[in-house]
Order: structure tokens, then C-alpha cells, then sequence
């Protein structure tokens, strides 16, 4: 008992120090990132995504669900990026702790300037819109970081190419959250999906079916199944007006019979997982 007492006492000492260790890594990595401008000046730049138009803006605080609350009393959300959903509750409090500390520590003591994507507030009260630390996207740096990754059901604006190479550049370091194995959830295991309903998720997975809507055009919803008929799977929905969008871009729905794909977006509950698709952006081949 007592040798089992003293094998159980390392393991979980070894298990603090890696975490300690981690933690510390991410922190550096984060401070190095800050340091030197955050390495994505080229792609940040190119396509209009600078503060040129961009109007000056102070920062009262950031939240841990990464909007900015300006002293003007305003609330802004950080357009073409998304927080993922929480993993195990330790991680997921530590990683809030991290994004929110992340963007302070970003915007302390530097010009801020905005520039909206809409002046429409949602539901919540807040505007979505870029936001340019020194002149430096915001956006880029966090999901650089790992602590966000790319949302492409939102406001398309000229930043998001910057906001997409930032991400690869991420998933190419295993920076912030691409170091997790659960960043990417199963597509397959629908009782995990289910279990997220209503939140922002990566999935992956083999396509088993994919069925084009019937109907006049312009009418009628598609599906792509990552399941056989009756088994709990994500499925997709992309309804025809959004399908047409997406094919005018290249997009073939056809292509994804039997190929391994990765998706992002919202997951909802019912008989089985499903997620809305409106973008090309939302769908990346994986094998």
C-alpha cells in the first residue's frame, strides 16, 4: 500500500510540473508574440487589412469571452474568430484566464483604433469589428496565439485572409489550443457532439453520404452524413441559396463523397448532431 501510495504521490507531481511546464512554455510563446509584432506583418497588411480607416478607440476592459469593452460604454466583438468550446473544466478555465490576459496585455498602454464590420448591434448589445493594436490586427495576433481559430459564418471583411494564415501558422506551431487532443472533436461520436450543443466546435471525419436537395432551384437542403442511416453522427445542412453561394466559389458538394473532412461552426442537438454550413470556409478536406 505503501509503495502504491508513493508511485500514485510522483505520478501526480509529474503530472503538476508538466502542467507548470506548459503553462510556462505558453506564456512565453504568447510573450514572444507580443514582443516582435506578432510576425504576421506581410498577410495582415496585404488586402486592406490595416488601420487606415480605422477611428481611434480606448479600452475600458476585455472579458473572458474575448469582447472589448470600450470606455464609451460600447461592446465589441472580434469579427472572423471564435473562443472554442470549453474541453475539461480545469483547461477550459485556464485557457480563459490565458485569452483574456492574452488581449490586456496586447492593448496595454498602445493606441487602439476600430473599425466596424457593421454598425448593427446584435442581440447582446455589441458591434463586430477589427480591432488594430499600434497598427497591428488584433485578431491575427490572437488566433496566431492559439487562442482563437478562424470563423468564417461572420461578417467577411478584408481581414480575414490575415485572420486564415494566422490560424495555419498556429496549427503549424501547435500553439494554445492546437496543442489539445480534443481540439478537434470526432465527427463520428455523437453523444460527445451532443454534449456541446450550441456551441462553436472543429470536427472531423469521413464523409458517408451526401445527398443534393431536390426541389426547384433555388429551393431545398443538402446533406452530408458522417454516419450510416440510424447511427448517432454529425450531419450537415446546407441549404440551396448557400450551396449556390459556395459553388460559385468552386465549391463541389459531390467532392466530399468518401473523403475525410474538417468542419467548423455552431453544433446543435436533436435526433442526432447537426451543424448549418453557409461558407466554403467552414469545410477543409483532411486527408
Amino acid at each position: 500500500m505503501a509503495r502504491t501510495h508513493v508511485s500514485l504521490t510522483l505520478a501526480a507531481a509529474k503530472t503538476a510540473a508538466g502542467i507548470f511546464a506548459a503553462r510556462i512554455s505558453a506564456s512565453l510563446f504568447f510573450a514572444a508574440i507580443l514582443a516582435t509584432g506578432f510576425g504576421l506583418a506581410s498577410p495582415a497588411q496585404a488586402a486592406g487589412c490595416d488601420a487606415a480607416d480605422a477611428t481611434p478607440v480606448e479600452i475600458d476592459h476585455v472579458t473572458e469571452d474575448l469582447d472589448i469593452v470600450l470606455k464609451d460604454e460600447r461592446s465589441v466583438r472580434l469579427a472572423g474568430v471564435k473562443a472554442l468550446a470549453k474541453g475539461e473544466a480545469e483547461q477550459g478555465r485556464a485557457q480563459d484566464g490565458e485569452l483574456a490576459s492574452f488581449v490586456t496585455q496586447a492593448v496595454a498602454a498602445k493606441p487602439v483604433s476600430l473599425r466596424l464590420s457593421s454598425p448593427v448591434a446584435d442581440r447582446w448589445g455589441r458591434v463586430a469589428g477589427d480591432v488594430f493594436v499600434d497598427g497591428r490586427h488584433l485578431q491575427s495576433l490572437v488566433t496566431q496565439a492559439g487562442l482563437a481559430v478562424a470563423r468564417p459564418d461572420d461578417l467577411r471583411g478584408p481581414c480575414w485572409e490575415a485572420v486564415k494564415a494566422a490560424e495555419t501558422q498556429a496549427r503549424r506551431a501547435n500553439a494554445g489550443v492546437w496543442a489539445r487532443q480534443d481540439v478537434i472533436l470526432p465527427a463520428s461520436d455523437g453523444v460527445k457532439l451532443s454534449g456541446r450543443d450550441g456551441l462553436f466546435i472543429l470536427a472531423s471525419g469521413q464523409v458517408r453520404h451526401v445527398s443534393r436537395g431536390k426541389g426547384s432551384p433555388g429551393k431545398g437542403r443538402s446533406y452530408v452524413d458522417f454516419g450510416a442511416r440510424g447511427v448517432n453522427a454529425l450531419f450537415l445542412t446546407i441549404d440551396a441559396k448557400a450551396l449556390t453561394r459556395m459553388e460559385k466559389l468552386g465549391f463541389k458538394l459531390e467532392q466530399l463523397n468518401d473523403r475525410k473532412i474538417l468542419v467548423r461552426g455552431v453544433v446543435l442537438s436533436g435526433k442526432s448532431p447537426h451543424m448549418v454550413i453557409d461558407d466554403v470556409d467552414a469545410i477543409e478536406f483532411w486527408d
